[in-house]
């Protein structure tokens, strides 16, 4: 999946959420799951594209979560729902007996975080809020896009940037996969960037066609600790012909 050209199938990506959200509760941890909701001021108050009704399908998912399914109970006590903020963090309440009225969430895991085109649509306040709320707890951000879009007054693309890219930077990638194309097409696929467990290294494979339609062949042709810049590719590409 590809964010900066809105190329994902959002119904593959609530499906690995669903997947990881259930993992995670298996290991007895409790996992929020959010997904950002309306941002924006009056008639400019929306939710980008890509999001839109993915919340209410996220919750209608079979979990299995019913009495007597594989999962029962897990929704609303291992697994809940939020959107994007301070206040969709959990933390543990007891009463005055010392009995724990609210546990607390334990990994949060938030669906395409990203800004849209226009004004205080920006999705870093409210991104960073919340993971000061968390504190030291794991975030996973799946798919996200927190580059900074077109904006009324340069909201997003003056006013604090440089921190907003520090902000962003702060994340750490442990897992990527990327289809390799030119920069003004998305076909032919020149081959693939990936990173598969958060200690990998990034590496860049060439797409190589089989003799008589056999099919294809990923051929790995740079590795490294940071992501490779597309001029290494590139360079990589044409000293492999």
């Amino acid at each position: 999946t590809n964010p900066l050209v809105d190329s994902y199938r959002i119904g593959t990506l609530l499906e690995m959420a669903r997947c990881i959200a259930i993992r995670l509760a298996e290991e007895n941890l409790r996992v929020r799951v959010c997904i950002q909701g309306s941002m924006g001021v009056g008639i400019f108050m929306g939710t980008p594209k890509p999001l839109s009704g993915a919340s209410q399908i996220m919750q209608a998912m079979d979990w299995q979560s019913d009495e007597g399914e594989e999962n029962e109970g897990m929704v609303g006590n291992y697994v809940n729902f939020g959107a994007v903020g301070p206040e969709h963090v959990a933390n543990e309440v007891k009463d005055e007996e010392g009995n724990i009225v609210t546990h607390q969430d334990d990994v949060f895991l938030l669906l395409c975080p990203q800004s849209m085109v226009g004004t205080d649509t920006s999705i870093m306040p409210s991104l960073q809020a919340m993971t000061e709320a968390v504190g030291d707890r794991p975030i996973i951000l799946l798919n996200p896009d927190l580059v900074d879009k077109v904006s009324a007054a340069g909201q997003q693309s003056v006013r604090g940037r440089a921190q907003r890219i520090e902000f962003a930077e702060s994340f750490q990638d442990i897992f990527h996969f990327t289809n390799l194309h030119w920069k003004t097409a998305f076909f032919p696929i020149l081959g693939a960037l990936t990173k598969l467990r958060p200690n990998d290294p990034w590496v860049a494979h060439q797409r190589r066609d089989l003799v008589n339609d056999g099919g294809e062949l990923y051929v790995p042709l740079v590795a490294s600790e940071t992501k490779p810049s597309s001029e290494v590719i590139m360079e990589a590409m044409d000293m492999a012909f």
